[in-house]
């Protein structure tokens, strides 16, 4: 009767292997994909990406910095560490689906005659729980994904790090230009405070003028440290990025406008999900909390468990002795409890769902807006030089009109100032075009 009982248990339970089947198409139709982007039909240029996406803008300097930072970063060696933790969960998880064995000796004496008589025995015994409804197999997949998770979690890094050393390079680079034009701007007041000067002791001009030039001379003089400090900090946080201590470290020279402006293209958005590391690792993600689904449900079914035995008393000559095993165990009642755990994870789930879903949106937002943004730097840029060229025309006007006293000061201080202000401008224009393009590598997971 009790064989019957638990051969009906056993059918009624396979029968309900079914609807533990993964449902992964909640992955496949997260979301629907459009067939372009908005922009890219404005980039008519395209060439082939190289595997390291920055060498593309043709800075050996950049490389280096770059190839330092994947080596030494503090964080990726945080990232790798995670990583070995998640590959030792799934060798847990895959002993759940091999047999277990255990061997034990033992060893007893008879108090009243002291060690004369000991007898021992051994037993060597071996376990083996069948997977009937997958819950270890669930539970090898979610950790399987967790590992993928990691890895790609880690990709994502490397992507930050990388992106993070040229953008602050970049910086550097631009700040460094600044300076450079800061110091011609003050080159350019202390030549016009001499022609004030020689004017004024010549009875030509008042003190108005002398004054308003010393004021202009100890503005431009001010912008010098500031660009400094600015540097300084630029430096300190490129050392961070590489895992050198920032005290003393001094980035290497290089000018921005020397830097290669790669032209890129797109593609299409679907291939988003297979480069980008941050959408990799969220439908990682949700295939993991898709496996935890699955072992929740299977917690409702029985669990059957083999077993195998053998002992022997070794003191004595005992013979050889075996036995075999079988037990089925169902939950009766459990209080909620295994239904509460079916719906935390049935709503991890959807929660994982909902991130992946969100995660692919502000994908193809960023590289919508990348593409936007270079189209719009390059046409900046153009007109930034134009301004800054014409400007350079109109201060060398102005200060021969003055030397010759056709003009008063005012216009030619308005005229310095416009020329400074065209040739910062352009500097930080050449600094936009640079990180749309860095930002649109980024975007797009690093290249193609």
């Amino acid at each position: 009767m009790i064989r019957q009982i638990a051969l009906s248990t056993s059918l009624l339970a396979l029968t309900a292997c079914a609807s533990l089947a993964p449902k992964t198409d909640v992955i496949s139709h997260a979301i629907d994909l459009p067939a372009d982007y908005d922009k890219a039909a404005e980039l008519t240029e395209a060439r082939a990406i190289e595997p390291d996406w920055w060498a593309a803008f043709g800075s050996a300097r950049l490389d280096e910095l770059v190839a330092e930072a994947l080596s030494a970063n503090q964080t990726l060696a945080g990232g790798i560490a995670n990583i070995e933790a998640a590959r030792a969960a799934l060798k847990a998880s895959n002993a759940s689906l091999l047999p277990q064995a255990s061997g034990s000796l033992s060893a007893s004496s008879d108090t009243d005659r002291g060690l004369d008589d000991v007898s021992s025995s051994g037993r060597l015994s071996a376990s083996y729980q069948l997977d009937l409804f997958g819950a270890n197999a669930a539970g090898r997949e979610a950790s399987r994904a967790s590992l993928e998770a990691s890895e790609f979690a880690q990709r994502a890094l490397e992507l930050t790090v990388q992106s993070d050393v040229a953008t602050t390079y970049f910086n550097l680079l631009a700040t460094r230009e600044q300076l450079a034009v800061a110091q011609q701007n003050l080159e350019i007041s202390e030549r016009i405070f001499q022609i004030v000067e020689v004017r004024y002791k010549a009875g030509a001009i008042s003190g108005f003028d002398v004054s308003s030039q010393r004021a202009q001379l100890a503005n431009a003089r001010a912008r010098i440290p500031e660009l400094n400090a600015q540097i300084t900090s630029l430096e300190t946080s490129l050392a961070i990025l590489l895992g050198r201590a920032p005290q003393g470290y001094v980035a290497p020279e290089e000018a921005i406008l020397d830097l290669a402006l790669p032209a890129a293209d797109p593609s299409l958005p679907a291939d988003l999900l297979l480069r980008r590391p941050d959408l990799l690792q969220s439908e990682a993600g949700l295939r993991a909390a898709n496996a935890n689904v699955t072992a929740a449900r299977a917690a409702f079914l029985p669990a059957l468990d083999l077993g195998v035995a053998l002992s022997s008393v070794l003191s004595g000559g005992g013979d050889l002795t075996g036995s075999l095993s079988a037990s089925l165990a169902q939950s009766i009642f459990s209080g909620g409890r295994l239904e509460g755990q079916l719906e935390s994870a049935k709503a991890r789930r959807e929660a994982q769902l909902a991130d992946y879903r969100g995660t692919i949106l502000s994908a193809l937002r960023d590289v919508d807006v990348s593409l936007t943004s270079i189209d719009a730097n390059a046409s900046r840029e153009e007109q930034l030089l134009v301004a800054r060229d014409a400007s350079k025309e109109a201060l060398d006007a102005a200060e021969l009109r003055y030397r010759a006293g056709t003009d008063d000061l005012t216009s030619l201080l308005t005229s310095q100032q416009a020329y400074f202000t065209a040739s910062d401008s352009y500097v930080q224009g050449r600094l936009n075009r640079l990180t749309s393009a860095l930002n649109l590598y980024v975007a797009l997971g690093g290249g193609y």
